[in-house]
């Protein structure tokens, strides 16, 4: 249960990211609420990311500096949970920024409904009329499967840290967000999700979107398929979504292939069998026209269906 009297940690990632850090950093120090900790974990950064850290540590003892050897942002955030003092948790990217009360308004959302996570809007959320409260672990997980209610990200969130015992990002993976979410949900009795956008996202040129295909992004199938099998063995009643889910992390595989202009055939090998096994399901959501014409026909052929994409862009 929520404890007004609670400390905040708020744990950052960096990595070679001196061009947004001092605006993220900034954005913290000018929270209405000061009974926080900043976690700054510079993780192997080469540029002067760590120089500006120590600065702010200099001038604010709220802020904390750890660093180590370059392992990615899980093992970042690992460091940032093992060193965390607070009850709370919440996580920041380091090249986002937050409205001067975010911690102030996620923690009046726990607050005031007794929740064990509270989520904020951003850029990129459909926009709620009202903040609404979902109780119940299955109810949380279906809204997490099946809508966009709460969005499938760590960060813009605020959580109970004893959420976290025994649950750590998985180091060496990408879409780490994706393989503990589903975890950390089905821990929650209750998750309030608030209407107001307190939480600036930067998209960057390195993301999924933007990016040319490459192996480490066959990982958001795997992620898929760990969540679909944790959830069919304990919410078969929500297998529906989280099959529907394994194809949709299919798709875009594929989709990046096409795009990118490439053909790999033995990751195309490992995909085919999902369509057929989840495929149906997929056709049940709430997915475009579009999205479930390139199921279909990826379930017969990848290759045919990546083919009649690109001329589809002509």
């Amino acid at each position: 249960m929520y404890n007004v009297s609670m400390k905040v940690s708020i744990i950052i990632p960096i990595y070679n990211a001196e061009n947004h850090l001092d605006k993220c950093i900034r954005s913290l120090l000018e929270q209405t609420r000061e009974d926080i900790e900043i976690i700054l974990v510079n993780d192997g950064s080469s540029d002067g990311s760590e120089s500006i850290c120590r600065s702010f540590c200099e001038k604010d003892r709220r802020v904390r500096l750890i660093t180590q050897e370059n392992a990615g942002v899980s093992a970042a955030r690992n460091t940032g949970l093992d060193h965390a003092e607070g009850g709370l948790i919440t996580f920041i990217d380091s090249d986002d920024h937050v409205e001067p009360d975010y911690i102030e308004y996620l923690s009046d959302l726990l607050e005031q409904s007794g929740s064990d996570i509270a989520c904020c809007q951003h850029e990129e959320t459909t926009v709620l009329p009202e903040a609404c409260l979902i109780e119940g672990s299955e109810e949380c997980l279906r809204e997490y499967l099946a809508s966009n209610v709460i969005f499938p990200s760590v960060w813009g969130k605020i959580y109970r840290k004893e959420l976290f015992d025994g649950i750590r990002f998985p180091v060496g993976k990408r879409f780490e967000d994706n393989y503990i979410l589903f975890r950390l949900l089905d821990r929650a009795d209750s998750v309030m999700v608030g209407n107001l956008c307190k939480y600036h996202y930067l998209s960057n040129s390195e993301s999924f979107v933007n990016e040319e295909f490459s192996l480490t992004q066959m990982q958001i199938v795997d992620a898929m398929l760990l969540q679909r099998e944790f959830i069919a063995g304990k919410y078969p009643a929500l297998s529906l979504y989280a099959n529907a889910l394994v194809v949709y992390a299919a798709n875009r595989c594929l989709l990046k292939m096409a795009d990118s202009g490439v053909y790999i055939k033995d990751e195309v090998r490992k995909l085919k069998p999902l369509y057929k096994s989840y495929g149906k399901d997929f056709l049940k959501g709430n997915s475009s026209i579009s999205a479930k014409r390139f199921s279909k026909v990826a379930r017969i052929s990848p290759k045919l269906a990546m083919r009649l994409y690109l001329m589809s862009k002509k």
